[in-house]
């Protein structure tokens, strides 16, 4: 009951953040020890994606752990306390990255970043529809590697038949820009897209756009 009378009016963000402790801290620590683990000179990517994994797990897990928003203050606080989480995620990521000695040719606080906050809109605007969360993860897993996919064949347009030859679709800065710059733009805009609809969703459905026939009338 309390967490229904919170999805329909709302609660703050911290304590969201704070029913949510336990799980935000293993979301933070997932990525981490494969900073150490790989060579530093190729651990970043593949921490970033194990980031991005895990910052879709949180989102879901504050959704299916507090229950999905109804009204458009309590996503507004769920969208804050999901956005300070993965923010706070990414702060400790880049911190440990530098003090392991990670070495990147793209700035690695802009690479954790922009491999993370996808999840932020793609994640709730999944669970919404799908109402699963290890279905919501696969499927936006599947939706940024389509957004990957799409600045490969970009790639391929630009630079022909050659381009990986080249190095043009490689995880390198120096011979990828066009595709890295295209794919991180592609996933940015989509979760940006699919959070606005997710916030217009909720904004339909919401407690206070339901009101009765004679409610209505007298207003």
């Amino acid at each position: 009951m309390k967490g229904s009378l919170a999805n329909k009016f709302g609660t703050s963000c911290g304590n969201e953040l704070r029913e949510m402790a336990w799980t935000w801290a293993v979301a933070a620590a997932i990525p981490l020890p494969v900073l150490v683990a790989i060579n530093p000179a190729t651990s970043a990517a593949v921490a970033c994606l194990y980031l991005g994994l895990a910052s879709a797990w949180l989102v879901t897990e504050f959704q299916r752990c507090l229950g999905m928003p109804e009204a458009v203050r309590a996503w507004r606080s769920r969208a804050l306390a999901i956005t300070t989480a993965i923010l706070g995620n990414v702060a400790l990521f880049v911190a440990f990255g530098m003090a392991a000695g990670v070495e990147t040719r793209f700035p690695l606080p802009l690479m954790a970043l922009l491999s993370a906050l996808p999840a932020v809109g793609i994640a709730p605007w999944l669970l919404r529809r799908v109402r699963d969360p290890y279905a919501a993860i696969i499927l936006g897993a599947a939706l940024v590697l389509a957004a990957k996919l799409a600045a490969c064949v970009v790639a391929r347009v630009v630079y022909g038949p050659d381009y990986i030859e080249r190095g043009y679709v490689a995880a390198d800065w120096r011979t990828a820009k066009l595709m890295i710059s295209l794919f991180w733009s592609f996933s940015t805009l989509l979760s940006a897209g699919l959070l606005l609809a997710d916030y217009m969703s909720c904004k339909r459905t919401s407690p206070s756009n339901r009101l009765t026939p004679d409610v209505q009338t007298a207003a």
